[in-house]
């Protein structure tokens, strides 16, 4: 046989091969899709190595009323967890199935998968960060010889450091409230970030006020302690300024030159995730050891599950709640904030019920 004979055959194999697999992808092509989508969800962070629960709320119609089956399966895992067969009988939704999550930090994908024979499976996926209390953070400036103060209501741990005339927490508050209901929300409503980030108060919640002067329970900041005025905020803004500088800031006005001084160039669960992006007119110094970083602040409104944030000025502010209130506004206070492109310490009103910021707490010095 010669090469010539050799192509032809050849030639023809390929053809058939490509006539076979057209056939094949317009059979897959042609075959229909269930109606709807899945509906999951669950919380964005949990801590490594923890349990998460992922809450099934929704799957598609089979178009023919058949039974349709339902996986769930995590990124980290070889197998996936089957909840429903094809044609079982159907599940009381919502179900929750709870993921153990690998002990390390990083970034996940949760998939639930419906399918029924002779249709297109359909999916969908959500994504959920591992975090870990110390570890997330890095390169806050923080050593093993740091002054710390313990808060007795929960135990938990501060770091502290004197600034001008007062002692001031050098991580945001964290804690949760003494009663049933908590008090302050967690980063993305999500549990596991209390410890990280600390938590984001209404003012109400902070001050232990209501808008109406009435008593709202026990203030934020632990006995001995103390949410900071406006003068508080002078206090330190004055001490972190040079003499000249200081001598020009007054409450409720931004004060220059002092945010470099308060930031930290920290990262979040990696080195390559710097938190504060980077501008040529602000040099971050963290020469106050504050350690600030940009959490933001959150727009509380109600559900039927209870109060949730919206979280979408991370990575761009930081804000903390001062004690002083507006005097022309009874549902007003001033909170101190940071923006990333400026090296100001900013002034700002926020609304006392729905807007919610982080707490440095502060003391007089001994």
């Amino acid at each position: 046989m010669n090469s010539k004979s050799i192509r032809y055959i050849i030639i023809a194999a390929l053809a058939a091969l490509a006539v076979a697999a057209c056939k094949k992808d317009e059979e897959t092509e042609s075959l229909p899709s269930l109606t709807g989508r899945v509906t999951i969800t669950a919380e964005p962070f949990v801590l490594k190595g923890g349990e998460l629960p992922v809450t099934l709320s929704k799957l598609p119609e089979h178009p023919e009323g058949k039974g349709i089956g339902v996986y769930l399966n995590l990124s980290s895992e070889e197998t996936s967890d089957t909840l429903k067969k094809e044609n079982d009988p159907a599940l009381a939704l919502p179900v929750d199935h709870v993921f153990t999550f690998p002990d390390e930090l990083g970034t996940y994908t949760i998939t639930g998968t419906a399918f029924a024979s002779g249709y297109y499976s359909t999916n969908t996926s959500i994504y959920v960060t591992t975090v870990d209390p110390v570890e997330s953070l890095i390169g806050m400036g923080f050593s093993e010889t740091d002054r710390t103060v313990t808060d007795p209501r929960d135990g938990k741990e501060y770091r502290i450091t004197t600034i001008g005339n007062l002692d001031w927490f050098r991580e945001n508050l964290a804690w949760k409230g003494s009663g049933e209901n908590p008090v302050g929300l967690p980063y993305a409503n999500a549990e596991a970030m209390t410890d990280v980030f600390g938590r984001y108060y209404t003012w109400s919640e902070a001050a232990g006020v209501e808008s109406d002067g009435e008593s709202a329970g026990e203030p934020a900041c632990p006995e001995g302690w103390r949410l900071p005025t406006e003068d508080d905020w002078l206090d330190l803004g004055r001490a972190l300024a040079s003499e000249s500088e200081g001598s020009e800031f007054e409450a409720g006005s931004g004060m220059e030159g002092i945010a470099g001084k308060m930031m930290v160039e920290a990262c979040f669960n990696s080195e390559d995730n710097e938190m504060w992006e980077y501008w040529p007119d602000v040099k971050i110094t963290n020469s106050s050891g504050l350690s600030v970083i940009p959490c933001g602040f959150a727009n509380v409104s109600e559900s039927t599950g209870g109060p949730v944030g919206n979280f979408d000025t991370a990575y761009l502010y930081a804000a903390f709640w001062t004690a002083t209130e507006s005097l022309e506004n009874p549902y007003q206070a001033y909170f101190r904030y940071i923006y990333w492109d400026a090296d100001v310490l900013q002034s700002g009103l926020g609304a006392k019920e729905s807007f919610a910021a982080t707490v440095r707490c502060v003391r007089d010095s001994e």
